[in-house]
């Protein structure tokens, strides 16, 4: 069940593979909108850091943690470093890469346009227009609001909320609510019959970041019409998902 919860939740962090209104309340029926504004600003964010504290639990018992870990996020002008469970994520100016350090693997795929920051596909219109059944915006205080989602059957979540700052547009806690029946989960663990993911944003920083962390060639190299792994990544497996 552990390595499951892992699993999950970095299954989470690939579904997104993240209105200038900032002192104003949302407008009904322009929420999504709202969360695109919230995704561009971590996409266009310069030397930005961050760390997101990841718990999974029963939707309504929160205390019974039964998976938790942490992840570190670099951002800077569209490139990204991500580490999270023995697992990186580079997005640099040619390819997006996931190196799986626990399994000796290293995926090449196409640059994203959006940092895998909100976790949800919030520019894939197919899949509001398919699944979105709910949208709520609520105002907390003067500077935070919070976001809710609901979502048809067959979603990967049942709900998803995000509680932000709206006048910096940071993220300060994520929630998705998923159906505890998904494949390869324990029922049992979930009395309420949804699991939660929640992710707790802190540590934000504007240093200046290194350009090393958003490079590419620390892991691989192209030689001979085919992607080779580098020191000291020699032996990793090469996944090329690159498509035209």
């Amino acid at each position: 069940m552990i390595h499951y919860s892992k699993q999950l939740i970095l299954a989470c962090f690939t579904c997104c593979s993240l209105l200038l209104c900032r002192a104003q309340a949302i407008i009904p029926g322009a929420e999504i909108m709202e969360m695109v504004q919230l995704a561009e600003s971590y996409r266009s964010a310069k030397n930005l850091s961050f760390n997101v504290a990841i718990k999974y639990t029963d939707s309504l018992d929160t205390g019974a943690v039964i998976e938790e870990m942490t992840a570190a996020y670099k951002l800077h002008s569209g490139n990204y470093y991500t580490y999270i469970d023995s697992t990186e994520i580079v997005q640099g100016g040619r390819y997006s890469l996931r190196v799986n350090h626990t399994d000796s693997v290293i995926a090449i795929g196409n640059r994203q346009t959006y940092p895998d920051v909100m976790n949800i596909p919030v520019t894939d219109t197919l899949y509001w227009k398919t699944f979105i059944l709910g949208r709520t915006a609520t105002q907390i205080n003067d500077s935070t609001r919070n976001l809710k989602i609901t979502f048809k059957p067959g979603a990967l979540y049942s709900s998803y909320e995000v509680r932000y700052n709206f006048r910096r547009y940071r993220m300060e806690q994520v929630k998705v609510y998923m159906p505890a029946d998904l494949p390869g989960t324990d029922p049992d663990l979930f009395p309420s019959g949804k699991a939660l993911i929640t992710f707790t944003f802190s540590g934000y920083d504007t240093s200046a970041l290194d350009a090393g962390w958003f490079s590419e060639d620390r892991y691989i190299l192209y030689q001979d019409g085919q992607f080779q792994p580098k020191a000291p990544y020699t032996g990793y497996f090469i996944e090329t998902n690159i498509t035209q």
